[in-house]
């Protein structure tokens, strides 16, 4: 097959509005080009051609000109809460399978606060949380809220707008912050939830109609295990110094099923396909909480987190990629789509 791959590089900045370029964490969710090459690697070697397409109107002409027969998406488009779903919905238009979740999917999974909604009603337990939009509604904050709280904005992914100010333990932190984040990020709420401490896992889910478990793992932090800790962009960018990652996580049978019945349900709540990552905290009660879902996970073969679980579970990184690729494909098989293929 002709296979192109669409993806946002962190050395393009020639889409980006003026006003994102200031943002410290700008190019956290976008891709290098070595991860491109990889994936684009994998499938050559599966004997597809592949077209590197990148992502906005230089992708879109090479769709309409070159017969394009797949594509596996890592974008993660420019502006928006729905910029995530840009290619997908480009390649929807023009009737071109693609790996991973439709529009729909992905806008509900990056908005957080709708999100919270999907678990409320699919009964997931998820912090409780509330919702500012103009720096006034610090003023109002809930009763049933009590600090410490954590507070990130409501349409980013990767950890932006996440650092080690986001724990907050008092009032006049929390209006330190929210307006360090409105300002930030114009135009966008603020999500402020319950702080639970405890310990940070990790789900990877693969599939789609019976989707499985990747592996479960643990996010600890190497200094002092045991201490309070969360998964900051600092953290992130230090993880080799700084992170321990445990998979097979080292727990019991009882949370092991737990957190895989739990990423399943959530997988399937929000309708996503081929692959996902779902991350969850665990109190010191063993009250198992939903944090994020990321329907796009990152696929670097250095540093993702998923490469990583895959590896400490026996996986090579083509099989990786190869699976998410096949699992795509065959959801079209039945679609007059496929006949493209």
């Amino acid at each position: 097959m002709r296979v192109g791959i669409t993806y946002n590089l962190r050395s393009d900045t020639d889409n980006m509005h003026p006003e994102h370029l200031l943002v410290e964490d700008a190019f956290e969710e976008f891709d290098t080009e070595d991860t491109i090459d990889a994936i684009a690697d994998v499938l050559g070697k599966a004997n597809h051609s592949v077209i590197k397409l990148g992502w906005g109107r230089a992708a879109l002409k090479q769709l309409i000109s070159s017969r394009i027969d797949f594509v596996f998406n890592v974008s993660e488009g420019y502006w928006g809460r729905n910029r995530e779903s840009q290619m997908p919905a480009l390649l929807e238009m023009l009737e071109i399978p693609h790996s991973g979740s439709d529009p729909l999917a992905l806008s509900l999974a990056l908005d957080k606060i709708s999100a919270k909604q999907i678990l409320k009603y699919n009964k997931i337990k998820t912090p409780d949380y509330f919702v500012i939009n103009k720096r006034e509604d610090v003023e109002i904050l809930p009763q049933g809220l009590k600090y410490p709280l954590f507070v990130k904005p409501a349409w980013e992914g990767s950890s932006k707008g996440i650092s080690q100010s986001s724990k907050i333990c008092k009032k006049e932190c929390l209006s330190e912050r929210a307006d360090y984040l409105l300002n930030t990020y114009p135009g966008q709420p603020i999500l402020v939830e319950q702080y639970i401490p405890g310990r940070e896992f990790t789900v990877g889910v693969l599939g789609n109609e019976k989707p499985v478990v990747l592996g479960v793992m643990e996010i600890m932090p190497k200094a002092k295990k045991g201490e309070d800790f969360f998964y900051s962009i600092e953290v992130k960018r230090d993880w080799q110094n700084l992170v321990s990652y445990e998979c097979p996580a080292r727990i019991s049978e009882h949370l092991n099923k737990q957190l895989q019945t739990s990423a399943i349900k959530a997988f399937k709540a929000f309708g996503l396909r081929d692959i996902a990552r779902i991350d969850f905290r665990m109190n010191n009660s063993g009250d198992v909480y939903f944090i994020e879902i990321n329907p796009l996970p990152g696929l670097s073969p250095k540093y993702s987190d998923i490469v990583i679980m895959a590896r400490k579970m026996g996986w090579a990184y083509e099989s990786l990629v190869t699976t998410i690729f096949n699992n795509a494909v065959s959801r079209y098989k039945t679609d007059l789509a496929y006949e493209k293929i």
